[in-house]
């Protein structure tokens, strides 16, 4: 999945749980880190692979179980005000659907295994060596998976824009913060 592929279906997953467990859809800072967090792997395991040579495949540090659960755990752990873990889950929600989405395209094709890079290093991954992002997204090749992604960002901005640009508009009112729709904020 590419980049614009994990932000929406991040957010979707995001915007499921907002309006399940907080009655509301996304807002302020969160939509921000569920942001982040969609990208995250990427924005680590790309560049230490492609620009530098550090790692060998562009799933394996980040995109890994072993990565994902202990940086989760530790910021838990240190962010623990209700906004702070806010942050956090939204993050969390990110990142877990970036590794999801990862492995989208093989389940609608019917592939059920277990990816490699979610236990690595315990499991190998293929070397795929360094190259260029321009070079990347230059030789992109058409495929369901592509086409996919490219629908359901699409229907995703719809869903943004009907929850009132979540994040951008925050920032851009000042907003970040707004706890007014929260059951939290009804309770007090």
């Amino acid at each position: 999945m590419l980049p614009w592929g994990h932000a929406a279906f991040g957010y979707v997953l995001y915007s499921l749980y907002t309006r399940l467990h907080l009655d509301h859809p996304p807002q302020g800072l969160a939509a921000l880190a569920l942001a982040f967090g969609t990208q995250f792997p990427d924005l680590i395991d790309k560049p230490l692979t492609w620009t530098f040579g550090v790692l060998s495949y562009g799933r394996s540090f980040a995109h890994s179980l072993f990565t994902l659960v202990p940086l989760l755990t530790t910021l838990w752990i240190v962010f623990d005000t209700p906004k702070q873990r806010t942050l956090t889950t939204a993050f969390g929600i990110g990142y877990a659907s970036h590794l999801v989405g990862d492995d989208i395209g093989a389940l609608l094709e019917g592939d059920f295994s277990i990816p490699g890079y979610l236990f690595w290093p315990l499991t190998e991954v293929p070397s795929e060596g360094k190259r260029s992002f321009i070079d990347f997204f230059l030789n992109l090749q058409f495929s369901p998976t592509l086409f996919f992604g490219f629908i359901l960002a699409l229907l995703t901005l719809g869903l943004w824009i009907h929850d009132g640009m979540p994040g951008v508009k925050d920032v851009l009112e000042g907003r970040l913060w707004d706890t007014s729709r929260t059951k939290t904020a009804e309770k007090r």
